[in-house]
């Protein structure tokens, strides 16, 4: 091997390792953003928590709202708050600690889909550029 096949070796070689980085501390900063930012998370102050909430419309939001000893479904838009009825908390199917909400689930598989859709179309253009050299 000489010099510069080596240099180009190394170059690659440091090129996938930067961009693995890149990758590992972009989905670092969305996990930190989603825990902190997340509505369906989970937020939850001193006597407030939302239990869940449901996505009708892009500006509008169904949630399970526990205030005090209280649970109640609230409709939200981007003008207006409404009370709908109180909830029985005996009633609701409550997340297991630690699993992730059924969105993100959703979110990480579409993610999968669309990398591996990608990487494809990668792969077959670099075979047509091989076979036309």
């Amino acid at each position: 091997m000489n010099e510069s096949a080596a240099g180009r070796v190394i170059t690659v070689l440091f090129t996938i390792v930067l961009f693995a980085a890149i990758l590992y501390l972009a989905y670092l900063t969305t996990k930190y953003i989603g825990k902190k930012y997340s509505i369906s998370s989970g937020m939850s102050g001193k006597n407030l928590k939302i239990i869940d909430s449901l996505s009708l419309a892009p500006d509008k939001v169904l949630m399970i709202v526990k205030a005090g000893g209280k649970t109640v479904l609230v409709g939200l838009s981007r003008e207006h708050m409404e009370y709908i009825c109180d909830v029985d908390e005996n009633e609701l199917t409550l997340p297991e600690e630690g699993a992730g909400t059924p969105f993100s689930q959703d979110l990480i598989g579409a993610f999968k889909n669309v990398l591996s859709e990608k990487m494809g179309n990668l792969k077959q253009k670099e075979n047509k550029n091989d076979e036309n050299k």
